[in-house]
């Protein structure tokens, strides 16, 4: 009996033993898997915060490159559609005459013009012109700084595009293109230095439209036109009268390289104010009169001898070997209350490059009041101014000419002595 209960004792110590350590090799088992599992996790942790950082430091130099690009993105994009442009002309004058201007000779600035053209799109254009001259000396209704101010648009009319007519309109203040020497009339862009005699300009608020007729199908040459309605009146300010200013003008080459073009200005009523319309520097009201208005008329030809490839408005800036230009027009001022004053005008104009650097340029104009009415011609009081001018220019390069001219002015008329105010110029002419 005490021999069972040792074996039964012993086989339950075994038993003990043996569950023990079985549920010991058990949990060893389930630790290592635990550790296992843990150390799976670290790893996609770690590998988890490795792509992390990585998504972290490639976006932030997106965002770095990003700041950077997007100012120089953004004047990229305005520079695209601002256009800067300017011209100047420094230089010395000097005239015989004691009581003439600049005797004592004189450094000048006479023109300087910055403009700046700014295009949001493909058919509008904003404009606007500066005038410098001589650092600006004096700001007035009469000499503002702001020459043009306008918004040009092209092309703005689809049912045109693939018609035989083009259409461009300009509307603010800008320079009506009344003949052909006010796109030169300036120390810089003229073959000279000075304008002739007779120069016709008009700078005016108002309306223009301009275009091209295609003549393809007849084997001729485009014609050009331009027509303009504004206020007439000099000075800046709103219309005086109900009456506004017409232009008109008519350009074309027949044979090339002939050009031709035809002009010509009706102020309207002006009542009291002076005109926009001038001529040789004369836009005053006639004396006495209450009510007055400008006629001007102007023909111009031009032909190039040995016509280059860069035809120019300028003919100082064109590549042809010779050019020649002539120009006749008459202007009448009907006034009320006062005598008519009338007269016409003209020049004739020659360039000859002798290479490409050197030019010699020569101009006989006038400008010839009727009957023996007199008035201030280019700011001399005569009825009769002729200008004989000659001159020659160096190019420095394409855009800075070196000029050398001399005038000689003759003034007459009933009880006029001719001022003797004959002009030597020299001048750095540039354009930027």
């Amino acid at each position: 009996m005490i021999k069972k209960i040792l074996i039964f004792f012993v086989a339950a110590v075994f038993m003990l033993l043996n569950f023990s350590y079985l549920q010991a090799d058990t949990r060893d088992e389930e630790i290592q898997a635990l550790k296992t599992q843990v150390q799976e996790l670290l790893k996609r942790i770690e590998v988890l915060e490795q792509s992390q950082a990585k998504v972290k430091e490639e976006t932030a130099k997106q965002i770095e490159a990003v700041k950077k690009a997007e100012p120089t993105v953004l004047m990229d994009k305005a520079s695209s559609k601002l256009k800067i442009k300017g011209r100047a002309a420094f230089g010395f004058y000097n005239a015989e005459n004691e009581a003439a201007a600049y005797s004592q000779g004189s450094f000048e600035v006479p023109d300087a013009k910055i403009q700046f053209a700014f295009a949001p799109d493909e058919i509008n254009t904003v404009v606007l012109r500066l005038s410098l001259n001589n650092g600006v000396t004096s700001i007035s209704s009469t000499s503002p700084m702001v020459d043009y101010f306008f918004l040009q648009s092209k092309d703005f009319i689809p049912a045109l595009k693939d018609s035989p007519f083009s259409l461009s309109t300009r509307l603010g203040k800008f320079k009506l293109g009344f003949g052909e020497e006010t796109w030169s009339d300036n120390a810089i862009e003229s073959v000279l230095v000075s304008n002739s005699a007779g120069a016709t300009t008009a700078l005016d608020e108002g309306l223009e439209f301009a275009g091209k007729i295609k003549l393809e199908k007849f084997n001729l040459k485009p014609l050009g036109w331009v027509v303009s309605f504004t206020d007439g009146n000099a000075g800046v300010g709103s219309d005086n009268s109900q009456g506004k200013a017409f232009m008109g003008k008519l350009y074309y080459t027949p044979i090339d390289p002939l050009y031709l073009s035809a002009s010509y200005y009706d102020s309207g009523r002006l009542k009291t104010a002076n005109a926009e319309g001038r001529v040789a520097g004369l836009f005053t009201i006639p004396t006495g009169a209450v009510n007055w208005e400008r006629h001007i008329w102007e023909l111009d030809a031009r032909y190039d001898f040995g016509k280059g490839k860069k035809w120019e408005n300028s003919p100082l800036f064109s590549d042809s070997k010779s050019i020649v230009r002539l120009s006749y027009g008459a202007f009448s001022d009907h006034a009320a209350a006062a005598s008519e004053r009338s007269g016409n005008f003209g020049f004739v104009e020659g360039i000859y490059n002798l290479n490409k650097k050197v030019y010699t340029a020569g101009r006989v104009s006038f400008v010839d009041l009727d009957g023996d009415s007199t008035a201030s011609l280019n700011s001399v009081t005569a009825n009769k101014y002729q200008r004989y001018s000659l001159g020659a220019g160096y190019r420095l390069r394409e855009n800075a000419i070196l000029k050398l001219a001399y005038d000689w002015n003759k003034e007459s008329g009933p009880g006029i002595s001719d001022v003797d105010n004959d002009l030597l110029s020299l001048v750095a002419a540039l354009q930027f």
